[in-house]
């Protein structure tokens, strides 16, 4: 390890350092002297995703004096290809771990960015906030409740600067749109239909199994599976993990967690009061255990119904969101309003939301990095996201109406 640091002491220093009771929250100006100082970023994951942030995160961090400084990644692949691409553009090379723990220690870094597996993503966050780490988090934020609110309750302790990957919180077009809606102009909303398909084996990455099967030597399978159940190393479940409950909902994690978290702020609701689910595997039987087609309907305390249908057996219609009010309806394929369908009191005339001048997801987090303030996507919008994605992922499970209850944070079946 770096600087003689060893990982077993990581998470006592992290406490004692930045959790004690009485102690206010770590700050990265505590590092950063200067608005001059460079800002050091490590990557936990650059796979496919992770990939990409890493090139937004070196394009924008010219603007906010931040560089990459680290990698940490399972398999050796990725992180020596990652290692090499930061070498290329700083010409300097990273600090390269295995263990998140180790960069998490490093005192290069002061931001992390995580784009690991899903079920992976809570506790890379938790650690990195205790460890006096700002975080970019891959969603869904979480996938299981108690991880869900550990989250909340460190990020609520340490205030670390978080931006959580649900980037639709960054888009003008979105933004104007709650600005818009806020006024209650749609009058009383009912319904909220939301859409995303796609056709094709979703997920299914057969050159990099065959890749992995090569030299399974060069994945670390323990620590990948971290507190899930072992089971000998299976290379589908190490790269299309996705597709398998143990790691993943799927569609629901991957796609809903989006769309519900915009459908949360469109309307400015946080928890669904009643969640029910249904879906199956209907065209690629693969072996693969998530469905491929879903439908969740979710109930809001404010009273409308939302419904999320997902497929991967057809791509028709592609991805939308409709809000139908009594006065009028909300378009966001078309970001428009009219009042179609609508009353007697309805919408007059076609209204068309502009959007607004916003920068991307990535720059809005290093711009709240630098300045200390936090970012347009928090650890408290992502907590909703990930409660109504686990709550769906329930209902689908169970075959069960499943609820919430905010002030005990549990799931009540209903």
């Amino acid at each position: 390890m770096p600087e003689g640091i060893k990982r077993r002491d990581f998470f006592k220093t992290a406490i004692t350092t930045g959790l004690t009771l009485g102690m206010g929250p770590l700050v990265l100006s505590e590092r950063v002297k200067g608005a001059n100082d460079r800002i050091g970023i490590g990557i936990i994951g650059p796979g496919q995703r992770g990939w990409t942030l890493m090139q937004e995160a070196y394009q924008e961090g010219k603007r906010w004096k931040a560089e990459m400084v680290a990698v940490c990644d399972v398999w050796r692949r990725n992180l020596e290809r990652a290692a090499a691409q930061v070498h290329n553009w700083y010409g300097t090379k990273p600090l390269k771990f295995v263990a998140h723990e180790d960069l998490l220690a490093s005192d290069q870094v002061d931001a992390v960015i995580i784009a690991t597996a899903d079920f992976q993503h809570a506790r890379h966050l938790i650690d990195a906030m205790k460890a006096g780490k700002d975080a970019y988090c891959e969603k869904p934020m979480a996938n299981d409740l108690d991880e869900a609110n550990e989250c909340l309750r460190v990020w609520q302790k340490t205030q670390r600067v978080v931006q959580i990957g649900t980037q639709r919180r960054s888009d003008g077009h979105a933004a104007a749109a709650a600005e818009f809606l806020a006024n209650n102009p749609l009058g009383v909303i009912s319904r909220v239909e939301c859409h995303w398909h796609f056709f094709g084996p979703r997920w299914r990455r057969p050159q990099d199994v065959r890749e992995a099967v090569a030299d399974p030597s060069a994945i670390d399978w323990r620590r990948f599976l971290m507190n899930k159940p072992w089971r000998p190393f299976d290379p589908h479940r190490f790269l299309e993990w996705r597709l398998y409950r143990d790691y993943s909902s799927g569609l629901i994690d991957q796609w809903m967690s989006h769309t519900i978290d915009l459908v949360h702020w469109l309307t400015g609701e946080r928890f669904p009061s009643s969640v029910t689910a249904q879906g199956g595997v209907y065209l690629w039987k693969d072996g693969r255990e998530n469905p491929d087609a879903i439908v969740v309907a979710l109930e809001y305390p404010k009273g409308f119904l939302c419904t999320f249908s997902a497929s991967l057996t057809n791509g028709a219609g592609g991805s939308g969101i409709f809000i139908r009010g009594s006065r009028g309806s909300l378009d966001t394929n078309t970001w428009t309003v009219t009042g179609e369908g609508a009353g007697d009191d309805r919408i007059k005339e076609l209204i068309k939301i502009n959007p607004k001048s916003l920068p991307n997801h990535m720059s809005a987090w290093l711009e709240a990095v630098r300045n200390r303030k936090q970012p347009n996507c928090t650890v408290e919008h992502g907590y909703y996201h990930s409660v109504a994605c686990i709550l769906a992922t329930e209902a689908l499970w169970s075959g069960k109406r499943t609820g919430f209850d905010p002030a005990k944070r549990k799931i009540r079946s209903l």
